[in-house]
């Protein structure tokens, strides 16, 4: 329903208005009358109507008067004019003020009508507009996060032109010095925090690395977080004074507390503009570092390829791949920082998480294809693991879904 004032010095041109729009079959309701042009501003600021219907000649403030001050006023509305004038110059300045509709004296009901009728169009366009730009800018805000962490995937993986990264820096609002601090973590796998409800192992990973590299260097500004499509975690700080050694120790101490696995951090004060170069670079660097041995990596090979098997031992391993078991152990401890049992365990469970989410399968079923013989081993492994019992955790996930 809109809100029309009609404003006019004479009572019976407002009464008969008021009752030619009664008879109209649109959603208008007359919310207010004036008989002079201050009397209309001030009963527009009062009722702040949507559509207008004014006389362009009206004592104490002429229509165009009224016009211009209700420009100040900033209030969102149509404006019909009614003159008696059929004179270019006052329909000149109405339109400069904004006018959407001339009409002379005397009106014709139709006339009016359609006058109305399209008015009534706007107004609905407008509220559709602004309905959609408030959405807009809900889920830009609730997704801010998100959409700078693909802004600086694309960024540092050289997918923007220089014109691309400017718009998008600025539209979010992204502040760099020119000389930046950049930050690469990067981790062997080898995760073994418990793993809530509805998360799988990648999700955890990254939400703790991100949320330890937050804590640590929040303080600074500007800062910004976010995950590369290897999975590291990246931080940039812009105004960070104290020595970087320091804080290569601090992150790395954090982390190997709370994530079982080897970590690297490397840290590289460069330009804003070598940032994608500067993080290749560290990213070359950290695989280096992180490369296991060749064993390792066979012995990592096989297991996920013969995890399945119920009989899998250290000892299987260790004669397929041509290498002592307790060489072997000892190895896959240094180099993954989990045991050849907890390796074993983890990859299986994890397994069985994204086998959970399929709801024709039983826990019996699911046991045996991750390896399990029946599905007491595999209830009790899980709980040790996790903290739940399969049936808690499908029950949870459930219910998210």
């Amino acid at each position: 329903m809109w809100n029309v004032l009609i404003a006019d010095d004479e009572p019976k041109i407002r009464q008969g208005l008021k009752n030619t729009l009664e008879t109209f079959d649109l959603p208008l309701c007359v919310c207010a009358e004036a008989k002079n042009g201050l009397e209309a501003l001030e009963k527009a600021k009062e009722y702040e109507p949507d559509i207008l219907l004014v006389d362009i000649c009206m004592p104490k403030l002429s229509g165009i008067k009224f016009l211009e001050e209700l420009k100040k006023l900033s209030i969102e509305c149509k404006v019909i004019i009614i003159s008696g004038f059929n004179e270019f110059a006052y329909a000149q300045q109405a339109i400069t003020l904004g006018v959407s509709h001339y009409l002379l004296k005397p009106i014709a009901d139709s006339e009016l009508k359609e006058a109305l009728e399209s008015v009534s169009r706007q107004l609905w366009q407008t509220r559709k507009s602004r309905k959609f730009m408030n959405l807009m800018r809900q889920q830009f805000v609730q997704n801010k996060n998100t959409i700078r962490d693909v802004f600086f995937n694309d960024w540092i993986n050289g997918n923007l032109s220089g014109k691309e990264w400017q718009e998008q820096r600025e539209f979010l609002e992204i502040e760099l010095p020119d000389t930046v601090m950049l930050i690469l973590v990067s981790m062997q796998s080898g995760f073994t925090e418990k793993i809530p409800a509805g998360a799988v192992p990648e999700e955890l990973y990254k939400m703790t690395l991100e949320k330890i590299m937050r804590n640590l260097i929040g303080e600074y500004k500007p800062v910004y977080v976010f995950m590369n499509r290897y999975q590291d975690a990246v931080g940039m700080i812009g105004g960070y004074k104290g020595e970087t050694e320091n804080l290569q120790e601090i992150i790395s101490e954090k982390i190997n507390k709370t994530v079982d696995g080897k970590c690297c951090v490397l840290i590289q004060t460069c330009k804003r503009d070598e940032i994608p170069d500067v993080h290749e670079k560290l990213r070359t660097r950290a695989r280096k570092i992180l490369e296991c041995r060749p064993i390792v990596m066979e012995a990592r090979k096989y297991i996920y390829a013969h995890y399945q098997q119920r009989e899998l031992d250290l000892t299987q391993v260790a004669d397929a791949i041509g290498c002592n078991p307790s060489y072997l152990s000892r190895i896959m401890k240094q180099e993954l920082g989990i045991s050849f049992k907890d390796f074993l365990t983890m990859l299986r469970i994890s397994q069985a998480i994204s086998l959970m989410r399929n709801d024709r399968l039983s826990l019996n079923q699911i046991a045996e294809q991750v390896g399990y013989s029946n599905q007491h081993y595999f209830s009790a492994a899980f709980k040790n693991c996790q903290g739940f019992s399969p049936s808690e955790f499908r029950r949870t996930l459930t219910r998210e879904e």
